[in-house]
């Protein structure tokens, strides 16, 4: 097995053996082991900076004394220039433990007398303190190297420098870390399993609470809790029983609402039962009209049970196709269907979610049509008018009798752009042509002129092109013609 592939196996045995639910006593178990550890990580870290700085402190004047006192005993020595003491002085001082270094160095930089490793043999140099840590290269030993002037009587002779190991400043560091880290480790275990024993009891009726919650989630809203507690866990009962009865009623009535009006327009009277009134609001939003060409000698040639089984699918795939593209079906007049975008939810792109709701609409009743050519069924054509702007939105009607919907010139405009469609055809106002997110995705050619009660200029209108071969679009119909109904 290639290594990928060694990968995606751990990986999958992983995903199978993880559990999909942690436990309230195990997170609460894991919180405070969590918090321990970061205690006990501050306090450590805290420790360990000043047990690091004072070790670091000692090993620093340690080098520098070093230092000093090498320049002191050799400053007569580089006087009378006598280099077989000064060899001598930094032998002595190498045999000395923890020294791994020492040179005496002229005030050009040559070194008079030099007895173990020197900086310019090892890696890793950075600044340590008033010296400079380093690796010495064949062992990987750190170190620290001290420079101090070598005087006599005020006058520079030049140099000094004293190595030293700092193996046992690591050594002590590593063995604090241990300590810490085990005592770390310790208090986490001690927490996590007194955390989760007190948190096993604390959620026993937490998990009662999450599987009545699993069960309204499943759409039991039946689900009671019969158990009587004296304590805030039982008020909390109590109230979720409140809860599911109000939304076992809530559902209901929500189901048999949005059988009568858009789903959209059920939530917006579901969420403001006390304010419920005639009146509207001024919307920007477009509308679209669609009806049935040549319905009256379509029904007179089939049965009326196979005339309402035809409007039923047919207004089966408006619906669908209109939620799909963020429209909301307004009302079913007869054989013509009335769709809003913008309405009752924003939308800032209506006019084009509804020129591909018409596009779509067109192109899966041309498809619905050669297989009922294919049956010997009579052809269905659909008339579509479009047309957008500003219009009256709201309960209409009387008080005791209303109806969520639209009024306006545009809608009546909409109306009379479909009255001149031919079928098959979609007519829409020359200024939904001018805007480049709608000329861009459609082909469109002037049509005729219209005249409109109360406009001095006629409107001009523009017949849009069918929709040429668009995967997409034909994916989009075939999940649509393969989707579950409407329910």
């Amino acid at each position: 097995m290639s290594k990928r592939g060694t990968l995606r196996w751990l990986s999958s045995r992983l995903r199978r053996r993880w559990p999909s639910h942690v436990p309230v006593a195990h997170k609460l178990a894991l919180i405070i082991a969590a918090l321990a550890v970061l205690v006990m990580g501050i306090l450590g870290a805290i420790l360990l900076a000043q047990h690091t700085q004072t070790l670091r402190g000692q090993a620093e004047s340690f080098g520098e004394t070093l230092a000093r006192q090498l320049a002191g005993a050799s400053a007569e020595l580089v006087m009378a220039e006598d280099r077989l003491a000064l060899a001598a002085l930094v032998n002595n001082l190498v045999q000395s433990e923890d020294i791994r270094g020492a040179a005496i160095l002229a005030v050009d930089g040559t070194p008079m007398a030099q007895a173990g490793v020197q900086p310019d043999s090892g890696v890793v140099s950075e600044p340590w303190g008033q010296g400079r840590r380093w690796l010495i290269r064949e062992t990987q030993e750190p170190v620290a190297s001290h420079r101090a002037v070598l005087r006599y009587q005020q006058v520079e002779l030049g140099q000094v420098v004293v190595t030293h190991s700092l193996a046992p400043l690591e050594a002590t560091t590593r063995r604090a870390i241990g300590l810490v880290t085990g005592a770390t480790l310790l208090m986490a275990l001690l927490a996590s399993l007194a955390a989760g024993i007190l948190g096993k009891r604390l959620s026993r009726p937490i998990d009662d609470l999450m599987d009545a919650s699993r069960a309204i989630g499943a759409g039991n809203y039946g689900f009671r809790f019969t158990e009587r507690r004296n304590d805030e866990i039982g008020h909390l009962m109590e109230s979720f029983n409140e809860l599911a009865r109000g939304l076992l009623e809530k559902s209901q009535v929500e189901a048999a609402l949005s059988r009568y009006v858009s789903p959209g327009v059920a939530r917006q009277i579901l969420d403001n039962l006390e304010q419920v009134q005639l009146g509207g609001r001024h919307v920007e939003g477009t509308v679209l009209f669609a009806d049935i060409a040549g319905f009256t000698s379509l029904s007179e040639r089939l049965p009326p049970a196979r005339v309402a089984d035809l409007l039923n699918e047919y207004f089966g795939y408006i619906t669908r196709i209109a939620t799909h593209h963020q429209g909301t079906i307004d009302k079913f007049i007869g054989d013509c269907a009335m769709v809003v975008f913008g309405v009752t939810d924003p939308d800032p792109d209506h006019h084009v979610h509804a020129l591909q709701c018409a596009l779509m609409l067109q192109r899966l009743v041309a498809r619905l049509n050669r297989q009922r050519d294919a049956r010997g069924e009579p052809r269905v054509e659909f008339r579509i008018g479009i047309n957008s702007g500003e219009m009256l939105a709201g309960n209409l009607g009387a008080s005791d009798r209303m109806q969520y919907t639209v009024v306006g010139d545009t809608v009546n405009l909409a109306s009379r752009l479909m009255g001149i469609a031919e079928p098959g055809q979609i007519v829409v106002r020359d200024e939904m042509m001018q805007d480049p997110r709608v000329s861009g995705i459609v082909h469109a050619r002037q049509s005729d002129e219209i005249r409109v009660r109360g406009r001095e200029a006629p409107v001009v209108t523009y017949r849009i092109e069918p929709a040429r071969e668009e995967p997409e679009l034909d994916r989009d119909i075939d999940q649509l013609l393969h989707a579950e109904p409407l329910r």
